[in-house]
């Protein structure tokens, strides 16, 4: 999927080709060798069952590839979007996250582009408020500060009543 307004660049064609042959010529040899090697040591038919066994694995890692054949390794991912449901409370205060933002985070195990294992997963929901982080360098303001000041400060001045 590309964004709105913007073609897929030539480039992107030629790095999505050369991926795909890769990962084809990559599992060519895995089932090529699956069979060869029994045959062998005088074994065809456990060639041939390997061969199966081998081509389901293929078809399950065709499905599973999420980056380029010659990934390999851990990879970290997080994928931000936005609350639209009013029912989402917000994990940080509580308040509803309609509006705000989810985090999606995952860390998986990545062999050859095909994703072997997800050894850390979850989603955490923030509301208008506590997604923005007043110590970012491009963050500007715009009322937020002053209201999460004031809370700060509300928060001070039940404290000192308790008191």
């Amino acid at each position: 999927m590309t964004r709105p307004g913007r073609r897929p660049s030539l480039e992107h064609g030629i790095r999505r080709v050369a991926n795909d042959l890769g990962f084809a010529l990559l599992w060519c040899w895995i089932l090529l060798s699956l069979f060869a090697l029994p045959t062998l040591f005088g074994l065809p038919w456990l060639g041939a069952v390997l061969f199966v066994i081998g081509l389901v694995v293929c078809w399950q890692a065709v499905s599973a590839t999420t980056d380029p054949v010659y990934t390999v390794g851990t990879k970290r991912e997080v994928r931000t979007g936005r609350v639209d449901s009013p029912g989402v409370e917000c994990d940080e205060c509580g308040r509803s996250a309609a509006g705000g933002e989810y985090r999606r985070y995952e860390e998986r195990r990545v062999l050859f582009g095909t994703t072997v294992a997800v050894s850390e997963s979850g989603e955490n929901v923030y509301c208008e408020r506590c997604a923005i982080d007043p110590s970012d360098e491009f963050y500007h303001g715009d009322g937020i500060e002053r209201r999460r000041q004031s809370d700060a400060d509300e928060r001070r001045a039940l404290e000192s009543e308790r008191s």
